[in-house]
């Protein structure tokens, strides 16, 4: 779907989702866009990146947004894309990352009458990514609030949905940290490339950017590694629990096996002390328990349980 809108009076809004090969015609007949531009801006498993194509004077961005996806509610990470040519600010969305052209319009509602109708596509993008980046800490610190809650219920007794949901957050940070860092490293090539040619105020607003990629590529590492000691706490309490059974089981064992050689000698037609008695079952039972309590006694003293 291709809809049109403006932001100002210098500027007109293409928006673009979930773009038709009917549409894609449309965008390089009517708007000049390339068979390349569009392949970047297009591919939903894009990574993010920048090209500035000199001969037609158009600035291509490929950045990683964090959006709620149709997989049970987590999060992960897509690609949108966001072209610059002349006065006009192409989007490219998805279904799941459309949530990107409200925020836009947004940013631009926002700002005060006369920084708006001066405003220029790149002002706009830049500062669209500033809001695109700072939603990563909600979604972080998300994480390290689930995180927080698994860990208070280490010590007691571990399910499968938590182990389920320890490893769904560690995928999610997976996304995150690889998002982060892709974005980081468009970013750096962006102001390398064209930061001389920039403006003091987009210069200014494009290492704002940076900053809080970067810190939240900082703040998605720390939550990494704790949810891998988390993860890692969860593997030695399960080993533990094992260990234990074995332990119970073992033990189990050897003490059932005490009666049966009992009753197994009692049980044989040969002579044994006590069989022609009246009391000779009862007897059989108290020989059974002194033998059970003597192996008891053989595996505290040796230290047994406490290994």
């Amino acid at each position: 779907m291709i809809k049109t809108d403006k932001i100002n009076q210098n500027i007109d809004w293409v928006q673009v989702t979930d773009c038709l090969p009917v549409e894609k015609k449309t965008l390089k007949q009517e708007y000049h866009l390339t068979t390349e531009m569009l392949y970047y801006a297009l591919d939903h498993h894009e990574r993010p990146r920048m090209e500035y194509y000199d001969d037609e004077q158009i600035l291509l961005i490929i950045f990683d947004v964090a959006e709620p996806t149709r997989f049970n509610g987590d999060i992960a990470a897509e690609p949108i894309g966001l072209i610059i040519h002349g006065n006009t600010l192409f989007t490219f969305t998805a279904n799941q990352t459309n949530f990107v052209n409200p925020l836009i319009r947004s940013v631009v509602d926002k700002l005060p009458q006369l920084q708006r109708d001066n405003a220029s596509p790149l002002d706009i993008v830049l500062k669209t990514m500033y809001q695109l980046a700072i939603q990563y800490f909600d979604y972080i610190n998300h994480v390290n609030s689930i995180r927080t809650s698994i860990q208070r219920n280490l010590r007691g007794r571990t399910n499968k949905a938590a182990i389920n949901q320890l490893l769904n957050l560690q995928t999610d940070l997976v996304y995150f940290l690889t998002s982060l860092s892709a974005n980081n490293d468009m970013l750096t090539m962006l102001k390398r490339k064209l930061g001389k040619t920039l403006s003091d105020d987009d210069n200014d607003a494009l290492d704002d950017v940076i900053v809080e990629i970067q810190q939240g590529l900082s703040m998605a590492q720390m939550a990494n590694q704790a949810a891998q000691q988390v993860a890692g706490a969860y593997s030695n309490l399960l080993d533990s629990n094992l260990n234990t059974t074995m332990k119970f089981l073992t033990v189990f064992s050897i003490v059932l096996t005490v009666p049966n050689i009992v009753f197994g000698f009692y049980g044989e037609n040969v002579k044994l002390p006590f069989m022609d008695s009246p009391l000779a079952w009862q007897i059989t039972i108290v020989i059974t328990a002194i033998l059970v309590v003597v192996v008891l006694l053989i595996m505290r003293f040796s230290d047994f349980f406490n290994r």
